[in-house]
């Protein structure tokens, strides 16, 4: 007999819920389906706060001049926002690429060939901000060799139909195992990070490019680094596979503008300084990324979809990162639901 443990028996029922939201929304306009998400945020907020606790902590530390009332406003458009962004992904399958380009406007896109020429692949790096998959869907014939790297949730179901979903439409899913990290196992979480690090050597030495986002440590191996005056725990993963490897590091945003189409804004690639085993330059272009891409949270902190607290204490004044108090105040943010 194997003295592997058999794997744990899961509900049918998220995955049915699933795909009846699929089903659903497939015989749905998509403007009908977004006129449904700002009551729900509406009724979300009001009787599952505590499921947005950590959401609303983040919210309070990149938005700290905001009243209460103006912090309960952003609250409600992010989840409103975050909403939307699961309707994009359950109409994904039903949906043909040319819909979802007649919405997107990019800007910057001489960096992806910049970022080409420079290294060994691409990393894309960026933050659960905006609307991903909306861009994974529009552009799969610009990003050959696409690949993004993504939680493994459970029950596998759903993510089974998540990995198929992307892949449908050119995007190949690395999947990050982090069922260790919850249960505690330190070594266990290093070997899952392991494992999908060489996935993505695997894309990157043929030259593809490997989506990642670095606001969420979900391996629970993450340095301290400050962000929004605050020390927060960041992976290092990305920016350590683009020193071992060379390959480019392109920071993206993805944003939602009021009209609901979508804007794709690429920044100057970077490379790490000093390759491998320069532990501190791995650091420096890490919390360099924070910086740059922080003032953007602010500005758009109702597409920042982060819902596990992130923030640690204040940072001793000096080693703070830039702080978007001179930001002038998003009105799509803050103001009523849309």
């Amino acid at each position: 007999m194997s003295g592997r443990a058999a794997p744990p028996r899961e509900s049918w029922w998220p995955y049915l819920g699933l795909r009846a939201c699929e089903l659903g929304l497939r015989t749905m306009t998509r403007r009908g389906a977004y006129r449904l998400t700002g009551p729900l945020a509406t009724v979300l907020t009001a009787a599952a706060g505590s499921h947005f606790r950590g959401l609303a902590a983040n919210l309070r530390v990149a938005r700290p001049e905001l009243d209460p009332a103006a912090a309960r406003r952003l609250l409600r458009a992010n989840v409103q926002n975050f909403l939307k962004a699961w309707i994009d992904v359950l109409q994904m399958p039903h949906r043909p690429t040319r819909a979802w380009r007649a919405w997107l406007e990019t800007e910057g896109v001489e960096h992806l060939d910049t970022a080409r020429a420079m290294g060994d692949g691409v990393i894309i790096v960026s933050f659960h901000l905006g609307a991903w998959e909306s861009v994974i869907a529009s552009l799969n014939d610009v990003f050959p060799g696409l690949a993004l790297l993504a939680e493994r949730v459970r029950p596998v179901r759903c993510y089974n139909w998540f990995a198929k979903t992307r892949l449908r439409a050119g995007c190949q899913v690395i999947p990050l195992d982090c069922d260790a990290a919850r249960g505690g196992d330190l070594a266990a979480a290093q070997r899952a990070g392991a494992a999908s690090a060489r996935a993505v050597y695997r894309v990157l030495r043929r030259h593809g490019v490997v989506v990642i986002a670095i606001d969420r440590d979900l391996l629970g191996t993450g340095a301290a680094l400050p962000f929004f005056g605050h020390e927060a725990r960041i992976p290092l993963g990305a920016v350590e596979i683009a020193a071992r490897t060379g390959a480019a590091i392109l920071p993206v945003t993805i944003l939602r503008t009021p009209q609901d189409t979508y804007l794709a804004r690429a920044y100057p690639p970077l490379t790490v300084p000093g390759g491998r085993g320069d532990p501190e330059a791995v650091r420096s272009v890490t919390a360099r990324l924070l910086r740059l891409l922080e003032p953007v949270v602010a500005a758009h902190a109702d597409q920042w979809h982060v819902l596990s607290p992130l923030f640690g204490p204040p940072v001793p004044r000096g080693q703070a990162a830039v702080t978007p108090a001179t930001i002038p105040l998003d009105s799509a943010a803050i103001g009523p639901a849309r």
